[in-house]
């Protein structure tokens, strides 16, 4: 290592992948912090930098050619900042990319001054002994609950319960459809018509069973019954 080697980043590069593009607010933000080395880096850990900023302009007086004036600066206030551990002391040398998982939760906050704009801010470190730290920056993305996609009135997917106001008469109380809505149809109704594609079915009438008096007791039943149904005895 050179004189002034201890006073460069080592080669390589770390940066922060996110499990989905846009968290809701107030949700967990969880990804992973991604490590490629470039050469043998010591490490005594790493860690992520959960910052929420607030940017806006100022307008101060400012002295140019001794003479008083204002002009607009650009400000940033530290509305949130949280640092999680991700992992201990730990060797990186070249090869393929080292993954490390992490969630950090980070709060919904609000301009505080007007004209301001609020900026969610992450940061890897990857603390090397005796050098400077390799980092890496991104930005999270926070929708509001409200806009998350609903579903649209009246959908109902497959698999749910039937809501109240389906179905046939009685199903549901209070439910009145329009007359013969749910209600059987009349003879006929989805069966083949005479005459299309197949013969009509022909009805038999029932056949009449003759009835005697029991030898005993003189009651009803039919002919051809082995014991009356009054009386019991054997015929």
């Amino acid at each position: 290592m050179g004189l002034f080697d201890h006073l460069k980043a080592p080669k390589g590069k770390v940066w922060i992948s996110f499990d989905k593009p846009t968290f809701v607010e107030g949700e967990a933000v969880v990804g992973k912090v991604n490590v490629e080395a470039g050469e043998y880096v010591q490490s005594l850990g790493v860690r992520v930098e959960a910052r929420v900023f607030e940017n806006y302009t100022e307008l101060v007086w400012v002295t140019i050619n001794n003479t008083r004036v204002q002009e607009h600066q650009r400000r940033q206030n530290v509305l949130f900042s949280r640092d999680v551990q991700v992992t201990g002391p730990n060797d990186f040398g070249s090869g393929p990319t080292q993954t490390f998982p992490f969630s950090v939760g980070m709060p919904s906050c609000r301009p505080t001054r007007a004209g301001g704009s609020i900026e969610n801010s992450l940061k890897a470190v990857v603390q090397v002994k005796g050098r400077p730290d390799m980092t890496g920056h991104t930005q999270v993305a926070f929708m509001p609950p409200s806009s998350m996609p609903q579903p649209m009135p009246g959908y109902m997917p497959g698999g749910y319960p039937v809501q109240q106001g389906y179905g046939p008469p009685g199903y549901n109380p209070g439910y009145n459809p329009n007359p013969g809505y749910g209600m059987p149809m009349g003879p006929g109704y989805g069966q083949p018509m005479p005459g299309y594609g197949m013969p009509p079915q022909q009805q038999m009438p029932p056949q009449q069973v003759a009835q005697v008096r029991c030898k005993y007791c003189q009651g009803l039943m039919n002919q051809n019954s082995s014991n009356c149904p009054n009386c019991g005895a054997h015929q």
